[in-house]
């Protein structure tokens, strides 16, 4: 049995560790943003009940609607396919991050929060899954997963 890898497996390797770096890096942008958006978008204060309504909405509502779009990325990328949903995660956080930067209100940075949230957590499990389907011998999936992953930290 060979052990070494491809050069197709090696590059796809690459490819999602950087994707999982900068997955964590947006991930925890928010809380560098939070303070100046709110003073620019809503002029609200830290210690004000706005300003804290805000900072919990901001951090909980992308949260759970990247959790719940997480769960459903496992049945996205079997019926359309790894490649496709990884693609369509990887554009959906990239214009959403972006667009987050121009938003106007604090309702538009909210939804570009959650849809940013949603491409991070459906790009993930569309990237294990295929990680995992590359690499069919377990010793070699478990570094794989272990190596890529540990990117995110």
């Amino acid at each position: 049995m060979k052990t070494g890898f491809t050069r197709t497996q090696w590059l796809i390797c690459i490819i999602a560790s950087i994707g999982f770096a900068f997955d964590i890096y947006e991930l925890l942008m928010l809380p560098l943003i939070v303070r100046p958006a709110l003073q620019d978008l809503i002029g609200a204060s830290p210690g004000t009940p706005q300003f804290e309504y805000w900072v919990g909405m901001l951090f909980f509502v992308p949260a759970m609607a990247g959790g719940l779009f997480g769960l459903l990325g496992g049945y996205l990328t079997d019926l359309l396919g790894r490649r496709r949903v990884l693609v369509g995660s990887i554009l959906l956080y990239a214009f959403s991050a972006c667009a987050a930067g121009f938003a106007t209100s604090i309702e538009m940075l909210l939804f570009l929060r959650c849809t940013t949230f949603v491409g991070v957590c459906v790009e993930f499990v569309a990237a294990v899954a295929w990680l995992a389907e590359l690499f069919p011998d377990p010793r070699q999936r478990e570094k794989v997963l272990g190596f890529t992953q540990a990117f995110s930290s």
